[in-house]
C-alpha cells in the first residue's frame, strides 16, 4: 500500500500561492531595481551635464546656451523627484508582498512538515511490518527439534 498524504490537495493549493507570492514580491523586486538603474542614469547624466557646462563656461557660453542647460536640469529634477516617489511606493509595496510571501510560506511549511511527519511514521510502519513478516518467515522455516528432557 502506497503512502497517501490525505491533506495533498491542499498543500498543492499552498504550494501554488506561495509560488504566485514569490513571484510577485520578484516582480516588485525587479521595478525596484530598474527606477534605482533610472535614477542612477539620471544622475550620471546630470553630473556630465555641469561638467560639460563648466568646461564650456571657460569659452564663454551665452544666455540662451545657460537658459536651455538650466531648463533641462531643472526637467531632470523633476523626472527624478518622480522616480524618487515611485522607488519609494515600491518600496512599500515590496514590504507588504514581502510578508504576504512569508505567510503563504509559513502556510505551505506546516503543512510539507505534516506531510514529511506522516511519511517518516508510514515508513516505520512499513519496517516493522516488514520485519514482522521476515520474522515469521523465519520462524516457518526453522527445523523444529524434538525437545529432549
Amino acid at each position: 500500500m502506497a503512502f497517501v498524504f490525505p491533506l495533498q490537495a491542499l498543500l498543492r493549493v499552498r504550494e501554488i500561492h506561495e509560488t504566485t507570492e514569490r513571484q510577485s514580491l520578484q516582480a516588485i523586486a525587479a521595478q525596484a531595481a530598474a527606477t534605482r538603474a533610472e535614477i542612477e542614469a539620471l544622475d550620471r547624466l546630470a553630473e556630465q551635464a555641469w561638467r560639460e557646462l563648466s568646461r564650456d563656461s571657460l569659452a564663454g557660453v551665452s544666455g540662451a546656451e545657460l537658459q536651455f542647460h538650466l531648463g533641462r536640469e531643472s526637467s531632470r529634477r523633476g523626472q527624478r523627484q518622480f522616480l524618487a516617489n515611485r522607488l519609494q511606493e515600491l518600496e512599500t509595496k515590496r514590504q507588504a508582498q514581502q510578508l504576504c510571501y512569508r505567510h503563504a510560506r509559513q502556510q505551505r511549511e506546516i503543512l510539507s512538515t505534516l506531510r514529511d511527519q506522516q511519511l517518516a511514521a508510514y515508513k516505520l510502519e512499513q519496517s516493522r511490518r516488514q520485519q514482522r513478516e521476515i520474522d515469521e518467515l523465519f520462524l516457518m522455516r526453522r527445523p523444529v527439534l524434538p525437545r529432549q528432557f
